[in-house]
């Protein structure tokens, strides 16, 4: 057997490279080093793009708050759905709940806000405002994109506008429409039975005079879907 030697191993790990060194030394207790046994390093890729320099991890990043996003949907829409049971707004019969897709949404929602409603027509509406529960915003995320929240804040704006315009066209006290009535009221109005306004919200990716995106015909905020959800409870 050769002779015992007392060593220590240094290592130095940097963005995208691991030096390493082996060292002997004269003690085993605060021994000064006294030569190298060994070194060398390990170069790896520094978890970019080499084209556009922008990291790997974004798109696993992107898909994973996707994933996280849908699971929290889903969550919330099963314990929703059980509490809705419970008191007997939804069927308990799996196939009886999908029976009630047929019920127009838009149009219990409004009606929730007149007259009354049977139990599985209100817990559509529910269950709807639950799907669409609208923008709240996430400073944190906001300030990563400042751009896209300031069409969102002009968009939530414009649907005010838009709502209270609505409701003085149609004689109705002001702030007693809420997004869904407007939503509804609208569809109803329509002339041309082949193009029915949407009810999801769309960017307008086309430029004003100024040179500007026109940015969201309307964009619902979650103060607005609170709103209803208190409308509806209370009437």
């Amino acid at each position: 057997m050769g002779e015992h030697k007392i060593w220590r191993l240094g290592a130095d790990l940097g963005a995208n490279s691991l030096g390493w060194a082996a060292i002997e030394l004269d003690a085993p207790v605060n021994g000064k080093p006294i030569a190298i046994l060994a070194a060398g390093s390990r170069i790896f890729s520094d978890g970019r793009d080499p084209k556009s320099g922008a990291s790997l991890a974004v798109d696993r990043r992107d898909a994973r708050a996707m994933r996280r996003r849908r699971d929290r949907f889903q969550q919330r829409q099963k314990a929703l759905i059980k509490y809705l049971i419970a008191d007997g707004l939804f069927p308990a019969d799996e196939a009886a709940r999908k029976a009630m897709a047929a019920i127009d949404p838009y149009a219990v929602r409004a009606r929730a806000l007149d007259e009354a409603l049977t139990l599985p027509e209100l817990g559509r509406a529910l269950f709807h405002l639950n799907q669409r529960r609208g923008f709240k915003s996430n400073r944190k995320a906001d300030r990563k994109a400042d751009d896209d929240a300031g069409k969102i804040a002009a968009g939530v704006e414009e649907l005010g506008r838009k709502i209270r315009a609505a409701e003085e066209q149609a004689g109705a006290e002001p702030g007693s429409w809420t997004f869904g009535k407007w939503l509804h009221m609208r569809r109803i109005g329509a002339t041309d039975a082949n193009n029915i306004p949407r009810v999801r919200t769309r960017l307008d990716t086309e430029k004003d005079e100024a040179g500007k995106e026109r940015g969201y015909d309307f964009y619902p905020g979650r103060a607005l879907m609170e709103e209803e959800f208190g409308a509806i409870w209370a009437a």
